[in-house]
């Protein structure tokens, strides 16, 4: 008797993951450094907190609604494609998201995903994470910190 479901495998769900965390060692510490040593002194710390602030809140943005409405069940917004674009928004904590993942807008055209819709939240995550702390490097030293705050979960 296998401890997993007969649809997980072990070498993809590894991969997905260990892609993943290097992506995130990208982002932190990888570009909250970067971005910390390019500015002067007196802005490092404020930099780099901006960076850590930034992976932060998205975080908790993914969970709560961003990826359902990315990955989710579709929202049926219009005609065509519209009705898949956008899912529906919730959060994804709890047990019902360890099935195999999915995408709906993508399920006709490809092979199932053999892991969890957790790895898959996870390895999404990353991604749109790294997204504003590119941004930052445009705007590092010229915006304040409390904007930065609004601006990231927008």
């Amino acid at each position: 008797m296998n401890p997993y479901p007969d649809w997980l495998s072990s070498g993809d769900n590894a991969w997905q993951l260990v892609a993943a965390t290097l992506v995130g060692l990208m982002s932190i510490p990888g570009i909250a450094v970067l971005y910390g040593a390019l500015v002067q002194k007196k802005w490092a710390v404020n930099t780099m907190l901006m960076a850590f602030t930034g992976f932060s809140l998205v975080l908790v943005v993914w969970v709560l609604w961003g990826f359902k409405m990315g990955f989710g069940e579709p929202l049926k917004l219009g005609p065509g494609i519209l009705q898949s674009a956008v899912g529906k928004p919730g959060p994804i904590l709890g047990a019902d998201n360890q099935q195999q993942a999915s995408i709906p807008l993508l399920a006709a055209g490809m092979p199932k995903f053999r892991f969890s819709e957790t790895t898959l939240a996870y390895f999404q995550f990353v991604f749109a994470a790294i997204t504003p702390l590119l941004f930052l490097g445009s705007v590092v030293g010229r915006m304040n910190f409390k904007v930065w705050l609004l601006f990231v979960p927008l």
